[in-house]
């Protein structure tokens, strides 16, 4: 369940989880898998997704666009890498709170269920996505894109895994710390 709160607050909360979503991108990438050394991954998904579920999916996506334009804007590069990040992002953080939030989802067990979700949503979206993306960027041929995909789709289901127990590590001591503070503002 989402954590109400005044419409400053919320959006004050939703641009500090974002910036901190860009440091993470920006101090913590490393690879997970050594033979795709192309394939990054860093923790910014996790804090999106924390902020999805302390305040709700529409928060969620509120972070992952703030996010993802601080980063462009500094980091700068091709667009189609933050395309495909930003995708593989919100896909996890909709599904994952999207669920978690329509059926006011309070025990740890349906919390990793949602999560799980997720997981499964953002790694089968990636594959058209990479396909499409891949060919714009590169010019690469299916085929090629194909025999990519023995380290794509591991790449993007551990990267959704890994997001999603940072957040749900994270969520209760965060969860418990902003009722504190918003008690306390009342």
């Amino acid at each position: 369940m989402k954590l109400e709160m005044r419409p400053l607050h919320r959006l004050v909360y939703i641009a500090l989880l974002a910036a901190l979503a860009m440091m993470c991108m920006l101090l913590f990438g490393f690879k997970l898998i050594p033979a795709a050394s192309y394939l990054k991954y860093d923790p910014n998904g996790a804090v999106i997704l924390l902020c999805a579920l302390l305040l709700g999916p529409v928060a969620g996506l509120e972070c992952a666009v703030v996010k993802g334009t601080l980063y462009f804007l500094v980091h700068g590069g091709s667009p189609y890498g933050h395309i495909s990040e930003f995708l593989a992002t919100v896909t996890l953080v909709l599904v994952a709170s999207g669920l978690a939030h329509h059926f006011q989802v309070r025990d740890m067990r349906k919390q990793i269920l949602c999560c799980a979700v997720g997981c499964l949503a953002a790694t089968l979206v990636m594959i058209p996505v990479n396909y499409v993306i891949l060919y714009l960027q590169y010019g690469m041929a299916a085929e090629a894109v194909t025999a990519s995909m023995v380290y794509v789709i591991p790449f993007n289901l551990l990267k959704a895994a890994l997001n999603s127990m940072i957040a749900l590590v994270l969520h209760g001591p965060v969860r418990r710390a902003l009722e504190k503070i918003l008690k306390i503002g009342e």
